[in-house]
């Protein structure tokens, strides 16, 4: 369904960014809390080149590899600013993430082991608890290529090729991340990554640009983690052998309302980032390109129609698709589900249940 490659974008932006004083607004248990932080502190992770909002909890550090983080309280005016407090940062024993150092209010930490502990900012006169959030590190396991303007690509595909022209490529570091559960497998940090690919601009810690990139496959080096250095070839296709929409069957829309249709052209059968779109809904031409948010997918409104269809064509990569998408009123069904009623005799049944529901 849509909403599970939309959800694959932005998954990562609802980590929680409070401290266990900020979360709960209680001093944890066997501390003793300073006076001077009573709303407790927010601790800021570093941000993935392809997640759609920032400002998020730290993720896992890579073991081997380090990441910076920022600190943050609340004065009581509701507004939350860098801590400009003196602190002191405690590790708690480094059993997962170890401190290196602090500046300002950025502490650098380094994964340890595939273990978590509590990183503890302290008052260094009195020794007493502003707040503490707990870090863990993970064994990198796995690498690859990602996009960063946001595409709504299949879920789960790794063998993402890139388009000519500018293109700002990211590495996703993968880890298992132990939980209460088991092993987890997420994305993890290395601020201290190296990326080597001649004659590209670093536009982030895990994040190259390049500027006018021809058709061919570039050596990509990456060191990471705890890990002895990688390749990933990057490839440059010119063309896409085919465009074909996201999912299967036929799209629909209800009266007075809109669709969101998604599509990806590919070479071989792989995914190819950073094309230009060119849509044409009933005579319309709509092209999206490298500044538009999900650029692969377009919104296709009913109008006034209330019955029909709505012929629409998608264009990259020098090939194109055309489907039609059908006008109907929807009903309530048994079942917990909807059916579209429509004059061409085609019934779609829509689940209304949630994703987590549906399964």
């Amino acid at each position: 369904m849509m909403r599970r490659y939309l959800l694959a974008s932005i998954l990562l932006a609802a980590c929680n960014t409070a401290g266990e004083r900020a979360d709960t607004g209680e001093c944890p248990v066997g501390e003793v809390c300073s006076a001077k932080t009573p709303r407790g502190l927010h601790f800021i992770g570093n941000t993935l080149a392809d997640e759609l909002f920032g400002g998020n909890g730290p993720a896992a550090t890579a073991v081997g590899g380090t990441q910076e983080v920022a600190l943050e309280y609340d004065r009581g005016d509701g507004n939350r600013i860098a801590l400009n407090l003196p602190f002191e940062a405690d590790d708690d024993g480094g059993l997962g993430v170890t401190v290196v150092s602090h500046s300002g209010s950025v502490v650098t930490v380094k994964g340890a082991k595939a273990r978590s502990n509590y990183l503890r900012i302290v008052d260094p006169q009195t020794g007493e608890l502003y707040d503490r959030y707990e870090l863990t590190g993970a064994a990198l396991k796995s690498m690859r290529l990602v996009g960063t303007s946001f595409e709504v690509t299949p879920t789960g595909r790794a063998d993402l090729v890139f388009g000519p022209g500018e293109q700002e490529i990211a590495v996703a570091l993968v880890g298992d991340v132990q939980t209460s559960s088991g092993a987890d497998s997420r994305r993890i940090v290395d601020t201290s990554m190296i990326l080597d690919l001649p004659g590209t601009t670093r536009t982030g810690w895990d994040s190259i640009k390049i500027a006018n990139a021809q058709p061919g496959t570039y050596p990509l080096n990456v060191t990471a983690g705890d890990l002895p250095q990688a390749l990933l070839p990057v490839e440059i296709v010119a063309a896409a052998d085919a465009v074909t929409p996201l999912e299967a069957g036929t799209p629909t829309v209800r009266p007075g309302s809109s669709t969101t249709i998604c599509f990806q052209a590919t070479s071989n059968g792989r995914y190819i980032y950073g094309l230009t779109w060119t849509y044409t809904i009933d005579g319309q031409t709509i092209v999206k390109g490298r500044s538009e948010l999900a650029r692969n997918c377009v919104s296709v409104p009913a109008g006034n129609r209330t019955s029909g269809s709505i012929p629409v064509t998608a264009a990259a990569g020098g090939k194109q698709t055309s489907i039609s998408v059908l006008v109907g009123a929807a009903t309530l069904q048994a079942g917990g589900a909807t059916k579209l009623e429509t004059t061409t005799g085609v019934e779609r049944h829509i689940p209304t249940a949630g994703d987590r529901a549906s399964l």
